[in-house]
C-alpha cells in the first residue's frame, strides 16, 4: 500500500472517499428493519459488503455473537486501510484518533479478567484498530489472572505508543490496598489523554481538528464521572483525582467545586453553565432518573459525532478521515442494535426506536 508523506491529505481524502460509497444507503436499513426475521436479516447483510466478513465467521454458526465478531473484523479491515495511506505527521493524527480504541480495549480486558468473564466473551468485545493488535490483546487477556493481566500489560506497552504500564504501575499498590478497578481505569484515562494532548499541541488547522475530537472525548468523560460520583464521601482520594485535564471544564479546582454541590440536579445545573452542551444535557437530564449517568454518556456520544459528521469542509484536511470514521463507527452500532433486536424478536418499530442516530438527528449531522 502506497503511503503518503505529504501536508495535504489529497491522496488519502480520494482514497476514504471512495470508502464513502460502501457504506450502506437508506434502502439497506430498509430492508433491515423489515426483514421477517433474523435469518433474512442476516441474508440481507450477506449482499453487502458485510457479508465477506460474515462468511468468514460462519463456520462458527450464525449467532448475534458470531455476527459482532464480523461487524468488528469489517471495522478493524476498513480502519486498517486509512492507516496504511499516511505516515509522518498524518500518521500520528490518525493514531492520535484511533487510540481511544486501545483505552477501551484496556479496559474491557480489566473488567473481563476482574469479573471472571470468559476469555472468548472479553475477546468478541475487543476492537482492535488502534496501535495494539489482535495477538497482543488476546495474549494478555490469556493470562491466569488480573494480577497476571496486569503485568503483561506493563511488559508489553514498553514497545507501544502510550505506554499504559508506565499509569498501572504508578497506581497498583492503591488498587491491591483498594480492590477498586475504577483506579487503575482513572489513571489509564489521565495518561492516555496527556499522552495525546502532548502530540496535538501544534495550530494547525487538521491538529485543531483532532484536538476538538479529544476535548469532545475528554469532556464526556469528566461530565460522566461527575454525574456518577457527586453525593458519594470519597474515602481517601479528593475530587480532583478524578478530573482528567484538557476539557471544556478548565480546571481540577472547577471540577471539585461542582461535584461539591452534592445533589445531581444541582450538579446539572453547574454544567449547564459551564460546558457548551446545553441541548445535549438537557436530552440526558430528562433521562436521568430512568439511565442515571449512562443517559449522559450516549447523549455527549451523540453530540460528538454529530460534531464529527461536520468536519469535512476541508476536502484536503483530515475532516473527510474524522467524518468517515464516525460514519462507520455509527453504521456498525446501529447494525448491531437491528441484529440484536430480531434475534429476541422485536419487531420493526421497537428496534427503530433504539437506533442510534438515525433519521433527523444523523440527517443534522
Amino acid at each position: 500500500m502506497v503511503q503518503v508523506p505529504l501536508k495535504d491529505y489529497s491522496y488519502a481524502n480520494a482514497r476514504v472517499r471512495a470508502m464513502y460509497a460502501r457504506l450502506l444507503d437508506d434502502s439497506v436499513y430498509k430492508e433491515l428493519l423489515d426483514a421477517l426475521d433474523y435469518n433474512q436479516a442476516i441474508a440481507v447483510l450477506e449482499n453487502t459488503e458485510y457479508g465477506e466478513d460474515i462468511e468468514h465467521f460462519m463456520m462458527e454458526g450464525a449467532r448475534p455473537t458470531t455476527i459482532d465478531r464480523a461487524f468488528n473484523r469489517n471495522l478493524v479491515r476498513n480502519f486498517d486501510h486509512i492507516k496504511e495511506f499516511f505516515m509522518g505527521r498524518p500518521e500520528d493524527l490518525v493514531n492520535a484518533l484511533l487510540s481511544r480504541w486501545d483505552l477501551y480495549n484496556l479496559k474491557t480486558i480489566l473488567r473481563g479478567m476482574r469479573a471472571l468473564i470468559p476469555k472468548t466473551e472479553i475477546t468478541r468485545n475487543l476492537i482492535p484498530i488502534g496501535s495494539i493488535d489482535q495477538v497482543t490483546l488476546e495474549e494478555i487477556i490469556n493470562q491466569p489472572d488480573l494480577r497476571a493481566s496486569i503485568d503483561a500489560i506493563v511488559m508489553f506497552s514498553h514497545d507501544w505508543w502510550i505506554p499504559y504500564g508506565q499509569a498501572l504501575t504508578a497506581h497498583l499498590g492503591e488498587f491491591l490496598r483498594e480492590h477498586d478497578l475504577t483506579i487503575l481505569e482513572l489513571a489509564l484515562d489521565i495518561f492516555h489523554y496527556e499522552k495525546v494532548s502532548e502530540l496535538l499541541k501544534r495550530q494547525d488547522q487538521d491538529t485543531s481538528l483532532v484536538h476538538e475530537v479529544v476535548r469532545m472525548e475528554i469532556d464526556s468523560i469528566n461530565i460522566v464521572t461527575l454525574m456518577r460520583i457527586c453525593g458519594l464521601e470519597l474515602k481517601e482520594s479528593s475530587a480532583e483525582d478524578y478530573f482528567i485535564p484538557g476539557g471544556g471544564i478548565a480546571t481540577a479546582k472547577d471540577f471539585a467545586r461542582i461535584m461539591a454541590l452534592g445533589q445531581p440536579e444541582d450538579v446539572y445545573e453547574a454544567l449547564l453553565k459551564r460546558t457548551p452542551y446545553r441541548k445535549t444535557l438537557e436530552k440526558a437530564w430528562a433521562n436521568f432518573d430512568e439511565r442515571g449517568e449512562s443517559a449522559f454518556e450516549d447523549e455527549m456520544e451523540k453530540h460528538m459525532i454529530s460534531a464529527c459528521l461536520k468536519m469535512s469542509k476541508d476536502p484536503l484536511g483530515i475532516g473527510v478521515i474524522i467524518e468517515y470514521m464516525w460514519k462507520k463507527f455509527l453504521e456498525i452500532t446501529n447494525l448491531r442494535i437491528i441484529i440484536r433486536g430480531k434475534s429476541i424478536g422485536l419487531i420493526e418499530s421497537q428496534i427503530r426506536k433504539e437506533l442510534f442516530m438515525r433519521g433527523e438527528e444523523a440527517r443534522q449531522g
